[in-house]
């Protein structure tokens, strides 16, 4: 006979909740970050997560604790790497440079050449025109560099002294064929010239003898009158003790005049030669000596 079921053995015992299944690796996960959570100093403390520039939240306990071992636990970063590396690269003081002006004067030398004429004996030399070095005031622009001048630069350039070749005449004629107004200084003995020029009256009579040759009238002889009453009073032994400029015309210095002869010192004739040589290479003329020199002081 079949006994009926008894109402325990009919009912299903009660469900309970699924057990998970927990692998070994998940249990020794926990283990490790219940470790590290009892590390960290049981304090509460409070911490921010910052979750972007203007949005801050505060951290809960187990958060800030997790954050700190994380943080601590993190591999060492080298912060002297980007040092480092600035420091490897070349660095270049600035230069000390400067900028200035120079102003110097700069000699340009004249030059000689010989001319012939039959104006003079054969063999016979004379000066016609005195050579004259020109001199130029120019300024530079001077770039400097660490005390050493790495350029210069032409910022102007004034000519305080215009350069005048000298041209040597030489005799090709003969002592008869001389020209009646030639200098007496070709013709006439040394002591007698020099005499005749010891006073200004006699040397304004030899230089205005001699002027005929250069092509200048009256009106040219009054402009050297006053040129070289102004630069000596016409006194043949007038000495500048400043500058040592010497003689009638004044030659800087004296010994210039020994191109046209030795005895510059005592003749008067031999620096009136000289003198109306040297205005008519540089000048051209009395009247531009005298205005130059009315302009400067100096001719």
């Amino acid at each position: 006979m079949t006994s009926s079921a008894s109402p325990a053995r009919g009912r299903r015992r009660a469900e309970k909740a699924p057990r998970s299944v927990i692998s070994p690796t998940m249990y020794r996960a926990g283990g490790v970050a219940a470790a590290l959570a009892l590390a960290v100093s049981g304090g509460a403390y409070a911490a921010v997560q910052v979750t972007g520039p203007d949005d801050a939240q505060p951290m809960t306990e187990s958060q800030a604790r997790l954050q700190d071992i994380a943080d601590t636990s993190a591999p060492d970063v080298d912060v002297s790497a980007p040092e480092a590396e600035e420091s490897s690269e070349l660095s270049v003081e600035g230069d000390q440079s400067s900028v200035t002006t120079v102003t110097e004067d700069v000699t340009d030398a004249h030059s000689s050449s010989q001319q012939e004429t039959d104006s003079l004996p054969q063999g016979q030399t004379q000066v016609g025109t005195a050579g004259v070095d020109g001199v130029s005031r120019v300024t530079y622009q001077v770039t400097m560099r660490d005390g050493q001048e790495v350029s210069r630069e032409v910022i102007s350039s004034v000519v305080v002294t215009q350069r005048v070749d000298e041209v040597v005449l030489v005799g090709t004629g003969t002592a008869a064929a001389a020209p009646a107004d030639a200098p007496a200084v070709s013709s006439a003995p040394a002591a007698q010239t020099a005499a005749a020029g010891t006073d200004a009256a006699s040397a304004q009579a030899v230089a205005r003898s001699m002027m005929g040759s250069y092509g200048w009238g009256d009106e040219q002889f009054s402009c050297l009158v006053s040129l070289w009453n102004r630069e000596s009073s016409w006194d043949y032994q007038a000495e500048n003790s400043s500058s040592g400029a010497y003689g009638i015309p004044q030659s800087l210095p004296g010994s210039k005049m020994g191109s046209v002869g030795a005895d510059w010192r005592t003749n008067p004739t031999t620096q009136i030669v000289w003198g109306l040589g040297y205005i008519s290479g540089r000048y051209g003329s009395p009247c531009s000596a005298w205005a130059h020199s009315e302009a400067t002081g100096w001719y």
